[in-house]
């Protein structure tokens, strides 16, 4: 498939694009807003893009067009052609350090950054490049060191000042957004949209002098000191769960699991149908995934998303005090909380099932401020402080007011991770509570399409008697590039085994492409996202697993139950799925892969057929009911059921 990059013909010998034609669909690619329009008018610039010579105007429209389809594929080297090919639009680098926030590249975004504008602290045209580029990868230490310069040598540069601004209020921080806005130049001057936007600024430091607030993540212990009690609950609960999407990731298929599981159970004693409500669903980033089996199931999902913005003064039966309180919270959460407050009120929720950081801190407020009776969340790996690019200010200051809640409960689904956020938070062990993974035995069946690409694989692998799968997202923590090289290590010595990954990322490609550059394209294979996993599952002799960071991971558990051992790093709660040679092997570390200790351990458990079926047998009789659907069903319903007595919370502390 030929990329967008390779369609664009940016050479001299096409035909010059008529006069205004280039302006016209550059505004119009900023201006569309829905993805099926956008998909439109890119299928109608295909003879625009074949005939003619395009120019950066009709390059990044397109980019911006292929973004407002929704898609993830080929964004990135997109991005990156078009930055290196017009390092002067700013435009394009913002665009190029979305995806590296989004891959978590962070500190590549901002060497990336240094390396081309390396005059920025001193430069009006580099600074107004970098500056909003160090936005969009939300590298605020570096911003704040940059604006420190600028500030100096440029002070009565407006659009400068503006952009940092902006940046201050993004992260909520009203007082120093409001002492830079009074050395704007010339304000009498500005569009209307910026003098409100100052106006916000002023308006809101002046709330946080008002209520003493030094920083606005405080503001969510001012809002919880004026929150109602919680609702008595009613003799047939109604759940909620919330969490930010449902794509593939294990913590959305672990949530719509056990919710499928609370949909049988009310069935079974006619009890209120669980209601699945997420931020969104955009069907082109794979975060629909598990809605169709929500639909299947019947069990109602909400999309704040597809749902119009509350307004503050719309919620009503809060306070003035509370209304200016809301308003300075973060805007996404601000908007988050706003929705979800209604919607909680209105559907009058008793259990409000909280997962994954990101689903709490839009979602706890409202809970509390909506008297929800029973709160749970749901942390499903390490805590933030540990892994930077998912920390916000909010966390520390939310989780410890939580923990003080009678009718809140923490809980984490591996004991390392509950450990590590009581860690954190200085809370005493035992608060946070572990509910581990709920996993199914996985069919051995598959379709049609599973049987022909096992039948080619076979084909292409005719002298191979082994198989070793891997199933993870390709991104860098899974290190899907390392897991080729260990594969290739192993056959340069052995020809006698198939290597198999399942799954999607940001890395696929260049996970191919390195198969194809070792030439073991007939002994690797990336296949994508097959819906059958268990059917791969079964057919292979040894799972390899070598993650940097995980919570509790699924994939382990669900390798196991099936009879097929786990040779892995000891990222996250493995420990606590693999027991250390009895049911697979856990390498010594996860943070740094050790290479030699890996390649011996993969060679000795492949040419020993016997420990890999003791191990086999030993994973699945202890994995059965320690991980059943019904068991952690038990266990979840009993925490819902369960609130904390003020004496036990005080004891904590």
């Amino acid at each position: 498939m030929v990329s967008l990059a390779e369609q664009i013909n940016l050479s001299n010998n096409g035909l010059p694009l008529p006069d205004g034609v280039s302006q016209e669909i550059f505004d119009l690619s900023r201006n569309i807003k829905r993805s099926e329009m956008a998909a439109d008018i890119l299928q109608r610039l295909e003879p625009v893009l074949k005939d003619y010579r395009a120019d950066r105007n009709i390059a990044v429209a397109c980019g911006l067009l292929l973004e407002k389809t929704g898609t993830e594929r080929d964004m990135r080297s997109l991005w990156d052609h078009l930055q290196g090919r017009y390092p002067e639009d700013g435009l394009a680098l913002r665009m190029l350090m979305r995806w590296y926030r989004r891959d978590g590249r962070v500190a590549d975004g901002i060497d990336h950054i240094a390396r081309l504008y390396p005059d920025c602290w001193r430069t009006l045209s580099q600074a107004r490049i970098a500056l909003p580029g160090l936005v969009e990868l939300k590298a605020w230490d570096e911003l704040d060191q940059l604006w420190a310069t600028l500030s100096v040598l440029h002070p009565q540069d407006r659009s400068l000042r503006m952009d940092y601004i902006k940046a201050l209020l993004e992260q909520s921080r009203f007082i120093d957004a409001a002492t830079v806005a009074k050395g704007v130049y010339a304000r009498e001057r500005m569009g209307r949209a910026s003098q409100e936007m100052l106006a916000t600024v002023e308006h809101k430091a002046g709330m946080m002098a008002k209520y003493n607030l030094s920083h606005s993540a405080t503001v969510i212990d001012e809002i919880f000191s004026r929150a109602p009690s919680p609702r008595p609950r009613a003799c047939a609960p109604k759940i909620v769960f919330f969490s930010g999407q449902l794509g593939t990731g294990g913590a959305e298929r672990q949530m719509t699991r056990i919710a499928c599981a609370f949909k049988e159970r009310s069935k079974r004693h006619a009890s209120p149908t669980p209601e699945v409500w997420v931020k969104h669903t955009n069907p082109a980033t794979g975060a629909d995934f598990y809605r169709p089996m929500m639909a299947e199931a019947d069990v109602p999902v909400r999309v704040l998303a597809e749902e119009r913005q509350i307004q503050t003064a719309e919620l009503g039966g809060i306070s003035s005090e509370l209304a200016e309180l809301i308003d300075l919270l973060a805007p996404d959460v601000h908007r988050h909380t706003c929705q979800l407050l209604r919607h909680f009120r209105a559907h009058q929720t008793d259990v409000a099932y909280l997962w994954q950081d990101g689903g709490i801190v839009q979602s706890a407020i409202a809970a509390v401020l909506a008297g929800v009776p029973r709160i749970v969340t749901s942390f499903r790996g390490l805590p933030p402080n540990l892994r930077p690019t998912f920390y916000r200010d909010e966390l520390p200051v939310l989780y410890t007011a939580l923990a003080r809640m009678p009718h809140v409960t923490l809980t984490a689904n591996s004991q390392k991770a509950a450990t590590a956020y009581e860690d954190w938070l200085a809370l005493a062990p035992g608060t946070v509570q572990v509910i581990p993974n709920a996993v199914n035995i996985m069919s051995s069946d598959g379709d049609q399409t599973d049987t022909a690409l096992w039948s080619d694989i076979l084909r292409q692998t005719e002298p191979c008697t082994k198989t070793v799968l891997g199933v993870f997202r390709f991104d860098t923590n899974k290190r899907p590039l390392q897991w080729i090289e260990t594969a290739a290590r192993y056959l340069a010595r052995h020809d006698d085994t198939r290597f198999v990954m399942l799954g999607d990322g940001a890395l696929l490609p260049e996970a191919r492409a390195l198969i194809e550059t070792l030439g073991l394209s007939h002994r690797v294979f990336a296949v994508g996202i097959r819906s059958n996993v268990g059917f791969y599952m079964h057919r292979a002799d040894l799972l390899m697993h070598l993650a940097q960071m995980e919570g509790l991971p699924n994939v382990l558990i669900e390798s196991q139950l099936v009879g097929t051992p786990v040779l892995a790093t000891p990222a996250g709660g493995t420990d606590e799925v693999v027991e250390q040679g009895v049911t697979g092997v856990i390498l010594s570390a996860a943070d740094t892969l050790p290479e030699q200790e890996l390649d011996t351990a993969l060679a000795s458990l492949l040419t020993d057929p016997d420990r890999l079926a003791r191990f086999g047998a030993t994973a699945m009789a202890h994995s059965v009911d320690r991980f059943s659907v019904e068991t952690i069903l038990n266990r979840t319903s009993d925490l819902f059921n369960t609130i904390e007595t003020a004496k036990t919370i005080e004891q904590a502390y």
